[in-house]
């Protein structure tokens, strides 16, 4: 389970309650390229409250990229 984590300075970040620790908002991150496969695969399950539009975005780009891949044939 993941939620969304802001500093008193104003710094987000995901939080995951699963192992207790903060993910970046950085897509390089591959904690993060973790928490878009949950949204793909889990959808708002996988996160307290609602999927922030940023996020949700990406998991929807990430799924699409990923969709275009597999429906592409070989040369």
């Amino acid at each position: 389970m993941f939620n969304i984590n802001t500093s008193e300075f104003g710094n987000s970040s995901i939080f995951c309650q699963t192992h207790t620790h903060n993910i970046p908002l950085d897509p390089a991150n591959s904690d993060y390229q973790r928490v878009l496969d949950d949204i793909i695969e889990q959808g708002a399950d996988c996160f307290e409250g609602d999927i922030p539009a940023e996020l949700q975005a990406a998991a929807d780009a990430k799924q699409l990229l990923m969709d275009e891949t597999n429906t592409q044939s070989p040369s």
